[in-house]
């Protein structure tokens, strides 16, 4: 490939092998294609199909001479060149000069005409043919009157224009009619009645039978086809075989050819002056040319028929046919360079006006609305509609592209719903691939990738700064707890060192009590930004939730009365379980309890709830609180926020998150309400319904188990 590239003579020498080929193959393939009966059927000239479609001229001759005798008999007489011309029939179809044999009969059977001389027609020839046609004197005239054949009635009809429409007369009616007009016009004369009805008006229907003589006593184009028929039975098989051959060899040829067309030695691709052409345009030219060549190609074809293979004539045959080779091989040509610089589309003059209303449309566009470009391109589509319409063979092209600008409209926006059900699904480092895209989709797409970008920043953002709030709290926590410790421990000293003095013993009382609410605070800064990363253990168990509220309650029981408050439970009497981790349940319990005893109003109830509903366990505690509650519920739940923002009570703010923290970390779901001064949590956990292990029986001293009437009595005990 590389030599057909930088050897123009190697180049040359390849178009004139493809200009042969391709010429051989196409008359090779052109006297296969005519022959294709012939070459399947085989056999002798009588059973070919040459031979029936040598008899179509003499088998129009018997119609002529048929039509020349019922017209004498019905009218009479002749005009000279009728005459004429049946007498010169008559001595053409006689058996003297002609291998045609023929008979004519009517429906009857009735033998009417024939050129067989008493012989049977299948004694005389060698295949036989049949051939019905319809004589008439009626037909369809050039008038305004004209009869037919009413097959139902058996009858003929007339139909009459009588001035303001056609009229249908039967033969009675055609007497009348002859009574009130008195004549009969078939258009081109006018008739008697009974002219009109028995000479003008009649049909015969005939059948012709006939066939080429065996042996062929005359030296006729029968003849002469019989023996071109067996020279080219046996050609036909060599003929088959090049049109193959050569099918096969001149696509190579063609493929090589468009192989190197348009290449340069080092492989890149030239295009040359056809290139410049306009494809639309370049294929209507090459059409128009191709169309010249045929026709004046189709007289050297006639001349070849009538004269047979001369000299003059194969020459001319062989020039018009390297010249349409020439021409269909700059077609492919210019094709295969134009497919290989991906411009066979984009070099129409259709592409390139479509190219520039699109960049007009877009120019416009940038200043219009975009229900404005909408009515625009309707308009666009109207008119392109509108103008195709006038050339059948541009409405599928204009169609089409409508159709697959929509389509590609739709395929755009497939893609960025699905970009954006990948950045709403927790993906917003997802990009949209713009290229290529309408101008308003690209504009869109580019916003969702650049809001995706940003949601991802702003969760960056938020995960380092979750980061380092935990590890802030847990680094101070850490720094903390040492000095703590050490002052726990040295106030601790100093109370057992039998200090007297009541102003000192004071000040160590204030001392241990802060200190302790230090530790208090830390510890819960540590555990509440264990609990918000999900870095804390949790050891599932069955668990009985209203044997946990009974005991969290026996523990507050003396700091509620402490308080002035009243605890009001509605427990279920049967046991409610859940899976969780005892300790983080207890926690979340106690958090909830503790914040009652803190911020409940004195002198009001506390209320508790203990039920199951839709497979969970619900834990609802009510209180009124002492101060105004002035901030959203979800505020409340948040870290280092308390409803009493004076923050004269005891407590760090964690207690509600922290407990919100635990529950939805063992899977439950923590929830408050506010409603005025009244405070509402909700804490439910997923209900277990597995039903307890059913504990074994103990067995009697000598190891057999207890008999049957004591089993229920055991398992009470």
């Amino acid at each position: 490939m590389k030599e057909l590239r930088s050897n123009p003579v190697a180049r040359a020498a390849l178009t004139m092998v493809c200009l042969v080929l391709v010429s051989v193959a196409f008359w090779a393939v052109v006297l296969t294609g005519s022959k294709w009966d012939d070459l399947w059927t085989g056999g002798d000239y009588y059973n070919s199909y040459t031979a029936r479609e040598d008899t179509w001229e003499e088998l129009e001759w018997v119609r002529t001479l048929l039509r020349l005798r019922q017209k004498e008999e019905w009218e009479g007489s002749l005009s000279y060149l009728e005459q004429e011309q049946l007498e010169k029939l008559e001595e053409n179809l006689s058996a003297g000069n002609t291998n045609f044999r023929y008979q004519v009969h009517d429906q009857s059977g009735t033998l009417l005409d024939s050129n067989l001389g008493g012989a049977l027609l299948e004694d005389a020839t060698g295949f036989q043919e049949t051939n019905s046609f319809i004589l008439s004197s009626g037909g369809e005239l050039q008038g305004k009157d004209y009869s037919y054949y009413d097959s139902e009635g058996e009858c003929h009809v007339l139909m009459a224009w009588t001035g303001e429409g056609y009229e249908t007369f039967y033969p009675q009616e055609w007497e009348n009619r002859w009574n009130e007009y008195g004549y009969y016009s078939d258009g081109y004369g006018f008739y008697d009645y009974n002219s009109a009805l028995d000479q003008r008006l009649r049909t015969r229907e005939l059948a012709v039978e006939y066939g080429v003589a065996r042996p062929m006593a005359v030296d006729d184009h029968y003849r002469d086809s019989a023996e071109q028929y067996a020279n080219m039975q046996r050609l036909l098989p060599y003929i088959a075989a090049l049109a193959l051959v050569s099918s096969l060899l001149a696509l190579a040829a063609l493929a090589a050819f468009c192989s190197a067309a348009g290449r340069r030695e080092d492989g890149s691709l030239a295009a040359g002056w056809q290139e410049r052409i306009p494809y639309d345009v370049y294929l209507l030219a090459d059409a128009v040319l191709a169309s010249a060549l045929l026709a004046a190609g189709d007289q050297v074809t006639y001349a070849f028929n009538q004269n047979g293979a001369r000299p003059a004539v194969l020459v001319g045959l062989g020039v018009f046919t390297l010249l349409g080779a020439a021409l269909a091989l700059a077609l492919v040509h210019t094709t295969a360079v134009r497919v290989k610089g991906r411009r066979l589309l984009r070099s129409t003059l259709l592409w390139r006006g479509c190219a520039a209303l699109g960049r007009w449309a877009r120019r416009v566009g940038e200043h219009w609305s975009v229900t404005r470009r909408v009515v625009v391109l309707f308009l666009l589509y109207l008119v392109g509609t509108s103008l195709t319409a006038w050339t059948l063979v541009l409405i599928p092209v204009f169609q089409g592209f409508v159709l697959w600008c929509i389509c590609r409209w739709t395929r755009q926006w497939r893609a960025i719903r699905a970009a954006t059900g990948e950045i709403v699904g927790g993906n917003p480092d997802h990009k949209i691939d713009t290229r290529g895209m309408y101008r308003d989709l690209r504009e869109h797409a580019e916003q969702l990738n650049d809001l995706g970008a940003a949601i991802s920043s702003a969760v960056d953002e938020r995960l380092r700064s979750e980061r380092m709030k935990a590890e802030l709290i847990t680094n101070v926590s850490h720094d903390l707890k040492t000095p703590l410790t050490s002052i726990i421990n040295y106030v601790d000293l100093l109370k057992k060192t039998g200090i007297q003095d009541p102003k000192a013993l004071e000040c160590i009382e204030v001392l241990e009590r802060k200190s302790q609410r230090l530790k208090k605070l830390t510890e819960d800064l540590v555990e509440a930004s264990k609990a918000s990363t999900g870095s804390l253990t949790v050891n599932r168990e069955r668990l009985g939730m209203v044997q946990l509220v009974r005991q969290a309650l026996a523990e507050y029981d003396d700091r509620f009365e402490g308080a002035g408050l009243t605890v009001v439970p509605q427990l279920p009497e049967e046991e409610h379980y859940i899976q969780a981790d005892g300790r983080h349940v207890w926690r979340v319990l106690d958090n909830l309890l503790s914040n009652c005893n803190k911020y409940a109003l004195p002198g009001t109830r506390i209320y508790l709830d203990v039920y199951a509903w839709d497979g969970s366990v619900v834990l609802t505690v009510k209180n009124i609180s002492s101060q105004a509650l002035n901030i959203p519920a979800d505020q409340l739940m948040e870290r280092f926020v308390r409803g009493d923002e004076s923050r004269t009570t005891e407590g760090s703010g964690l207690g509600l998150s922290i407990a919100r923290s635990l529950t939805e970390l063992q899977g439950g779901a923590f929830r408050i309400d506010i409603d005025g001064d009244l405070f509402k949590a909700v804490v439910s956990f997923p209900e277990d319904l597995t039903p307890p292990p059913v504990p074994a029986l103990p067995e009697t001293e000598g190891g057999a188990d207890l008999p049957p009437e004591n089993m229920e009595e055991n398992r009470a005990g």
